[in-house]
């Protein structure tokens, strides 16, 4: 029997028209994890907490993982619970 992720936008906050902050819930089977995506003109950044990603926007330096499409951020986000 093959077990399905489930991944869904529990939030997102429009901080300008070309940047949001989504969070986002993943299950698969009895394990859940959030995660929030801070979107920069069509370019995905993954993030563990707000508190990273407010660093990030303030302080710059690096995200915690890059995507530059939805495809490879989907795929990522799939995969994340085992």
């Amino acid at each position: 029997m093959k077990v399905l992720t489930m991944i869904k936008q529990i939030d997102c906050t429009y901080l300008s028209p070309n940047k949001t902050i989504e969070e986002i819930l993943i299950t698969r089977k009895e394990a859940r994890r959030t995660v929030y995506v801070y979107n920069y003109k069509g370019i995905s950044f993954r993030f563990s907490s707000i508190d990273n990603i407010n660093s990030f926007i303030k302080n710059g330096g690096e995200a915690e993982k890059h995507f530059l499409t939805e495809g490879e951020l989907d795929k990522y986000l799939v995969k994340i619970i085992p």
